[in-house]
């Protein structure tokens, strides 16, 4: 029986859109949460399933048997946008660069400032309020078919659905509270998702706290929050067994795989990037001989030692490069590029200049 309960409620953790690997090694309680939004967003799709089937049927009259696959697509979109929406409802777990706009010499130009801090009253801001009311507004849509089929008086004013709808929610307070209640079973995975955050972030406290060795790991998530020296970082989460990392922080273990695969595959462009250009250089010196063998034979019969002196300066310069390239990096937090390299330039005295270019004169 519990065997039974366990892989139900893995099952609804599946349908939540988070990583189902990650739920897996949280606890109990975290595992639930998902678990609820999961049978909220199952609930959801049987709901728009049946809503647009209902209202497709007051359409067609003759052909109702196809409210069946248009209730089914209306479904599949309506769950795609909303698991969309809530999976936007996370904490950031990679670096965001802050950008303004400034003017240079009469035109507009994006810069970037820098990393910031997540500003608080997130719950406040356009994007948040945005996709909450998105969400309202699918819920509302969704109910009114079911206002339709309960309030309705038959099934012929119900054909006149607008009318009908406009005439139900001002004379039956019932179908407001239906609606009500559709919004609220929509938003309620928020408040959930809010919920995980505040318990992954007391389960960290409770995993490392106090404990010496586990200090490293107490630096890591602050680092990951708010980065100030990104190259040791970066070297500690490649350096590191996440498997090894026991607690129940959802975020904090779905933040560390994310840069770790970032990280990694970053690592790998810079081989491939580096393999490429020395191959290319290799090419080109290549091509640089054949071109240049035809006139180094001519004029090894007419001047040898002129020969051997270009000779000497070509072998010298085509020669293949001992190390490969690399690539040249003009942000001190790649791959995330959200703070400039900072290089330092000493300027020398104009006297320096002049003492350099007139020095055998003096």
């Amino acid at each position: 029986m519990n065997q039974a309960i366990d892989r139900v409620r893995l099952l609804f953790c599946f349908f939540s859109g988070e990583d189902d690997f990650i739920i897996r090694k949280c606890n109990f309680r975290i595992q639930i949460y998902f678990a609820l939004i999961g049978f909220f967003v199952i609930l959801l799709f049987a709901g728009c399933w049946a809503s647009a089937s209902l209202f497709t049927s007051h359409i067609f009259d003759e052909a109702r048997w196809i409210s069946l696959p248009v209730g089914i697509v209306w479904a599949l979109l309506v769950t795609n946008l909303y698991l969309l929406l809530l999976y936007t409802i996370s904490p950031e777990l990679l670096p965001v660069a802050r950008k303004k706009i400034i003017k240079e010499k009469g035109r507009k130009k994006k810069v970037v400032e820098g990393e910031e801090k997540v500003k608080k009253g997130f719950v406040f801001s356009f994007s948040f309020l945005f996709r909450t009311g998105l969400i309202t507004f699918l819920g509302i849509v969704l109910a009114q078919p079911f206002n339709v089929s309960l309030f309705a008086h038959n099934y012929e004013e119900g054909d006149r659905f607008a009318e009908a709808i406009k005439h139900i929610l001002s004379t039956n307070p019932g179908s407001w509270f239906i609606t009500v209640a559709v919004c609220v079973a929509m938003l309620l995975p928020i408040q959930f998702k809010y919920r995980i955050r505040k318990i992954s972030q007391k389960n960290f406290e409770k995993d490392f706290e106090g404990n010496d060795v586990t200090k490293g790991i107490r630096r890591l998530r602050e680092q990951l929050g708010y980065t100030t020296d990104p190259e040791n970082l970066y070297k500690q989460i490649l350096s590191f067994d996440i498997n090894s990392i026991r607690t129940s922080d959802f975020y904090f273990q779905k933040s560390l795989i994310q840069y770790r695969i970032i990280l990694e595959e970053y690592e790998q462009f810079k081989k491939t990037y580096s393999f490429l250009l020395t191959e290319r250089n290799i090419q080109g010196n290549r091509h640089c001989w054949e071109n240049l063998m035809p006139h180094l034979n001519t004029l090894e019969r007419i001047n040898p030692k002129k020969y051997q002196i270009i000779y000497g300066q070509l072998k010298e310069n085509l020669k293949a490069e001992k190390s490969a390239f690399e690539k040249y990096e003009y942000w001190a937090d790649h791959p995330f590029r959200t703070k400039r390299r900072v290089t330092t330039r000493k300027f020398a005295a104009e006297k320096d200049l002049l003492q350099t270019f007139y020095k055998e004169n003096n």
